[in-house]
């Protein structure tokens, strides 16, 4: 009877299988479309960075590559929402540039938002933005992006801005 019982105890714990099940667990309100949101992936959360380090250095190769055929940017002074060709990337890059001599970006954190009725990702990056001008004068801004990703292509860009202390 104990071989028997030893047998069973054995049989059972090598049939056992750990089973790791992922749940998207709903959270938050998009009230435009009246829907919850789950996280979204690392993949658009490093798109989003790729996308503001790389305008730092001035790297509009990587820029285009992650960008879809137009871009839309709300800047953080309000206005109109600009929009732009992808080939027109290295003149928007190098007129933004203009007054610096160079700018350092410090992410601070990358949160990917989908909302469950759309079918694009929302990346919200918060960074500070080191702004050194050619005058000499030395600047450091708070800024968030908020990223819209579809399909592994960035196509709207927020932006807003807060001195530092």
């Amino acid at each position: 009877m104990k071989k028997l019982i030893l047998l069973f105890i054995v049989g059972t714990l090598i049939s056992c299988e750990t089973k790791t099940i992922e749940v998207q667990k709903e959270a938050g309100f998009d009230y435009a479309r009246d829907a919850k949101y789950i996280l979204g992936s690392d993949e658009d959360a490093q798109l989003a960075i790729d996308l503001v380090l790389a305008f730092a250095k001035k790297d509009t190769e990587t820029m285009q590559k992650s960008m879809g055929d137009t871009v839309r940017y709300a800047p953080p002074q309000g206005g109109k929402m600009i929009t732009s060709l992808s080939s027109e990337i290295p003149d928007v890059v190098k007129m933004l540039h203009e007054p610096y001599d160079s700018i350092k970006r410090t992410v601070w954190n990358a949160v990917p938002l989908k909302s469950t009725a759309a079918d694009f990702t929302r990346v919200t990056v918060a960074f500070k933005e080191d702004r050194f001008y050619k005058d000499g004068k030395k600047e450091s801004v708070r800024l968030v992006d908020r990223i819209f990703i579809r399909e592994n292509k960035i196509f709207r860009i927020h932006q807003w801005m807060a001195e530092m202390e």
